[in-house]
């Protein structure tokens, strides 16, 4: 199925929403036009109806949903991909004489196992993924490093972001959230109504 045909949740459209208040407020649509756009972000079923309704407004590379297949290459600079974007299977990042960013905490995964091809050539890549993601870093290095800090999941059938590709004199980086080493010692929330 093409990711313009899976369901728009809640927050896919309140993305596309804050958009549009942002561009009625400072002038560059009329108020018709926002109760317009407004109306069919409201009604979007499918995530293949909200891009059009923000395309004008901003830059590709920060539009609330990105559904374009692009590789992310930083070539002498920096490159960045973060908020609701699809990550298609065999993904291209290069980071060359430069950086790329990749945010994969609100990235939408067509499949169960996500395969990236990542290459650092005199350059830095930092992958964030979210926690219970697997990540297998592969591939190989020459001068360079290749690393994540994320753990093996404790879900059954965990999301695998697998990692291939090279590393000349560059740096290959996957992150994932800070897991508690004591988790059975968390303070417990007091919530009103109980204990007071």
């Amino acid at each position: 199925m093409s990711p313009g045909r899976l369901r728009a949740s809640h927050s896919d459209r309140e993305r596309v929403l804050k958009v549009l208040r942002e561009a009625a407020t400072d002038g560059r649509i009329d108020l018709d036009e926002f109760e317009e756009r407004s109306s069919r972000a409201q009604e979007a079923r499918v995530l293949g109806d909200l891009p059009p309704l923000t395309e004008d407004l901003l830059p590709a590379e920060e539009q609330p949903i990105r559904l374009d297949h692009q590789p992310a290459f930083g070539v002498f600079g920096t490159a960045v991909r973060r908020g609701r974007w699809v990550a298609y299977p065999g993904d291209l990042v290069l980071a060359l004489f430069g950086r790329v960013r990749v945010d994969m905490r609100e990235a939408l995964l067509l499949h169960g196992h996500h395969r990236m091809v990542v290459t650092a050539v005199v350059g830095r890549v930092e992958i964030e993924v979210p926690d219970g993601v697997e990540v297998r870093v592969n591939g190989r290095s020459l001068l360079g490093r290749r690393s994540t800090t994320a753990r093996r999941s404790d879900l059954s059938n965990p999301p695998v972001l697998e990692i291939d590709g090279f590393s000349l004199l560059g740096t290959v980086r996957v992150r994932a959230p800070r897991r508690s080493r004591f988790p059975r010692l968390k303070r417990r929330e007091r919530r009103p109504g109980i204990d007071s």
